[in-house]
């Protein structure tokens, strides 16, 4: 939506705004030809009035749009390519990415707001941003407005950053969508401050837009509308918070218990938001940790087998005593077993990953059982013991093959 100031000491005449589903038509309204009002409801000329005199221009608008444009600007002279800015570039811009939000860079959640993809995706957004904000930078203030448009953007990032994971969320549309819905609220709660046809021609065009918007979210792939409907959210309870009749002597109360009540209510979503969150970062901390310690197991299970092998070759062929490799069995070999057992047992996995850890665990137990019992069987020439450890070695070769046959079933080679 867009306002038309006059230059100064020229009487304000006409105001500006969408038609139909979307920021694309307009429509002028001249005093001249306005509809009779209700006594309740502030004429057409009081109302262009106030509305000026309450901002004379949108600077926080105008210093919006130009910010955005002159990111993308960068970003396109970096990339070589308006048209697709690569994803590797959005994400080292700052782009709202859940693996480095959760690692502590939660400034992502706002730089994302200045991003966009390409040429028609800064276009669109920049045009709706413009046209919306004309109205309600001056419905809200400068900083009522700048509230709005943050509060919303953020809300709109944490919905994104919840509903899905694994791709860079990027772009100003949930704020923008914020900006909407903050005009919506104000229509509503304080209807009184808008001329009859100008609230149709709004209140069509700002729902207009929405249904547009969100249907096309819906029907077209790579859409966020997640941060479409944060936003949205956010804009709604905050421009309830925040709306005052034109013709009160400030845009916003801050103090006052509804705006307060508003902000905390868009801090709790929020909140709800992030803690409800898949912790990507986490998960794939533990996975890495979990991967590198079944790596060095599979090394120290080779080692410790070739090393056992070694000892009763070299007893056999009598080039080292069986006392000495007695000692070697249980001063070495034993304890780096038990190490193995530990290392497993208290190493987290994840969930995908965690009947192949008690495995692991139970494949181990065996082969350190089986060494126990082998030492025991030399030691006292016991031949049941030696029979033991020779079941219990085939037991730990029996774990082994159903782990590779479950492993090959439920991951089979793409």
């Amino acid at each position: 939506m867009r306002v038309l100031a006059p230059e100064r000491g020229i009487r304000r005449e006409r105001l500006v705004m969408p038609r139909g589903s979307g920021p694309g038509g307009r429509r002028a309204y001249n005093r001249r030809h306005r509809p009779a009002e209700p006594c309740h409801v502030l004429n057409y000329d009081t109302f262009i009035n106030l509305l000026f005199g309450r901002v004379p221009r949108a600077d926080v608008t105008i210093a919006l749009v130009a910010l955005n444009i002159l990111v993308f600007v960068g970003l396109a002279a970096l990339s070589l390519s308006p048209l697709q800015i690569p994803s590797e570039l959005l994400i080292r811009a700052g782009g709202n990415f859940a693996l480095r939000v959760q690692d502590g860079e939660t400034w992502r959640l706002l730089t994302a707001l200045f991003l966009h993809g390409g040429l028609l995706h800064v276009a669109l957004n920049m045009f709706a941003l413009y046209q919306a904000g004309q109205v309600v930078e001056r419905l809200f203030g400068r900083l009522g407005f700048a509230a709005v448009y943050l509060g919303a953007g953020l809300l709109g990032n944490l919905a994104s950053l919840w509903w899905r994971q694994g791709a860079v969320s990027i772009g100003a549309s949930g704020a923008i969508f914020g900006v909407y819905g903050a005009l919506l609220a104000y229509l509503t709660i304080q209807r009184g401050s808008v001329p009859v046809e100008v609230f149709r021609e709004m209140r069509s065009g700002t729902l207009g837009f929405l249904g547009y918007s969100l249907f096309a979210g819906f029907a077209i792939a790579g859409i966020d509308n997640a941060a479409h409907l944060g936003g949205l959210l956010g804009g709604l309870i905050l421009g309830a918070a925040l709306a005052e009749p034109l013709q009160a002597a400030r845009p916003v109360r801050w103090r006052a218990l509804r705006t307060l009540a508003g902000m905390l209510a868009v801090g709790l979503v929020g909140v709800a938001l992030w803690r409800a969150t898949p912790d990507v970062a986490h998960g794939l901390e533990v996975d890495t940790l979990y991967q590198q310690t079944v790596q060095r197991f599979a090394l120290e299970d080779q080692e410790l087998q070739r090393e056992q092998v070694l000892l009763m070759e070299a007893v056999r062929t009598r080039r080292t005593s069986e006392a000495t490799a007695l000692d070697a069995l249980e001063r070495d070999l034993l304890p780096r077993w038990d190490r193995q057992v530990v290392q497993l047992s208290w190493r987290m996995a994840p969930p995908q990953r965690e009947w192949q850890r008690r495995e692991l665990i139970r494949y181990a137990t065996a082969r350190r059982d089986a060494l126990k019992a082998l030492l025991e069987g030399l030691q006292t020439r016991d031949s049941e013991a030696i029979e033991r450890s020779r079941t219990l070695q085939q037991e730990a070769e029996s774990i082994l093959v159903q782990m590779r046959l479950r492993k090959s079933v439920e991951e089979p080679e793409r």
